[in-house]
């Protein structure tokens, strides 16, 4: 913990106020984990921090509900006043808030037990519901009525799966049964929201264990209906031993703790229900499954309000991932890397041997090895073919020959630019200059 956290206390405390560490960096702290989100509450109205700390660089975007971020010393803190949150409006947000004067008070206002212990400038630790107990048995359990929770603030329901992926911990039976009754609920949550969240759970150590949640609880029908659909999907092939949705967890599992690639990894196989011819020997195909599941996963993204860089690069990867087969050529690995850009290879080949890895024991995955260092020699060795010009000539050389400006000059740098993808040792001036006399002359 660090020590800025206890000057900032003992600050307050100087001063007659009330003030202790709370929220997830003590439950972390506790825990053993880092973290880097800092929470004081305490006694103190906004107006009276903001005084306290005038001398460092701070902001209230939440003043109305007591809090201000201080950068104290370089530490971004969030302090906010003690409070009680009065009756809950659009099953998300309290309709006002009523400052308190003590810390108990303000500790059941809170979601989880595990979110609800307090500890001040000695280290002491104020814990009125037990809740060390709850980190010690690994439990998300509600502060108070579940049911009542969950219909205060729906958003809960997403918080509890995603504590539980993060923290590798079970949901109280209670909790969890709320959730299922209340799942409806989830409609009432901003997209931007729940893309917060479900961003968490993609991006713990083993995000299985929410998608599972999800499932279990009946979330995953109403946030993702068609990956719902891949639940005990038999995809009736012998490169399978698993149904498409463990299958999907277990790429999503394999994938390092990239955004982009994890969420390529969770739609990349999202289309093959409805991709499905069998033959006659039974034997279930999927063509055109990478092609519809791209459009698909851009589809749900657009409306979890994605950025639109990240949309287009997971639809790529998707889009990519049926395109690598056996071994390859420099020449064509050139092309894949002009394809994709140098930040998407890695991306894209992490996601194949995930998908290779994730299908029946023993798969070989020496083809992609393979393929992987090529590139990398390809990337260290003709790193200017990723340059939008890394052409030896352009259309002034050109026109020197006496060339017109027009469609002609963008034929010419066009296959020129292709040639030179797949000899790049003919990508100097006069090389090239006499190849376009030779052939347009």
């Amino acid at each position: 913990m660090p020590e800025e956290i206890f000057e900032i206390l003992k600050i307050l405390n100087n001063l007659n106020y009330k003030a202790y560490l709370v929220g997830g960096a003590l439950r972390d702290y506790l825990l053993g984990k880092s973290t880097n989100d800092y929470d004081i509450a305490s006694s103190a109205r906004a107006e009276e921090i903001e005084e306290i700390f005038k001398d460092y660089p701070h902001s209230s975007p939440g003043k109305k509900f007591g809090t201000v971020i201080v950068n104290f010393k370089g530490l971004n803190v969030e302090i906010t006043t003690f409070r009680i949150d009065s009756k809950y409006k659009d099953h998300r947000r309290p309709e006002s808030v009523v400052f308190a004067d003590n810390i108990e008070t303000d500790l059941k206002r809170r979601d989880f037990t595990i979110n609800a212990l307090a500890m001040d400038k000695d280290k002491k630790i104020i814990d009125i519901m037990d809740s060390r107990k709850d980190l010690e048995n690994r439990l998300i359990k509600s502060v108070g009525d579940p049911d009542k929770k969950i219909k205060e603030d729906a958003l809960r329901m997403l918080r509890a799966v995603r504590f539980a992926s993060q923290l590798n911990f079970k949901i109280d039976e209670d909790l969890k049964n709320a959730i299922k009754n209340n799942k409806e609920l989830i409609n009432y949550i901003a997209k931007e929201r729940i893309q917060v969240e479900f961003n968490k759970i993609l991006l713990s150590d083993k995000p299985s264990i929410g998608l599972d949640l999800l499932e279990e609880v009946g979330l995953l029908e109403i946030l993702f209906p068609d990956l719902a659909k891949c639940v005990g999907y038999d995809q009736k092939t012998p490169y399978h031993n698993k149904t498409l949705f463990d299958h999907i967890k277990s790429v999503v599992d394999m994938t390092e703790k990239d955004l982009p690639l994890r969420m390529a990894g969770l739609f990349h196989d999202i289309a093959k229900p409805l991709c499905l011819s069998v033959d006659e020997n039974n034997l279930g195909h999927f063509y055109g499954h990478d092609i519809l599941g791209a459009k698909m996963a851009e589809e749900i993204l657009r409306d979890y309000k994605y950025p639109k860089k990240f949309i287009s690069q997971v639809k790529l990867l998707i889009e990519e991932h049926m395109k690598v087969a056996g071994k390859m050529s420099d020449k064509a690995l050139r092309r894949q890397i002009k394809r994709l850009g140098e930040e998407n290879i890695d991306p894209l080949y992490g996601l194949l041997v995930a998908d290779r890895l994730s299908t029946v024991e023993d798969r070989n995955i020496s083809d992609l090895d393979y393929n992987i260092e090529r590139i990398h020699f390809i990337l260290e060795n003709n790193s200017e073919i990723l340059k939008k010009s890394f052409l030896a000539i352009n259309g002034n050389d050109l026109m020197t020959l006496g060339f017109k400006e027009g469609k002609i000059i963008g034929e010419i740098l066009k296959y020129l630019n292709e040639l030179v993808i797949d000899q790049p040792e003919k990508n100097e001036k006069e090389i090239l200059l006499n190849i376009v006399k030779n052939r347009y002359r």
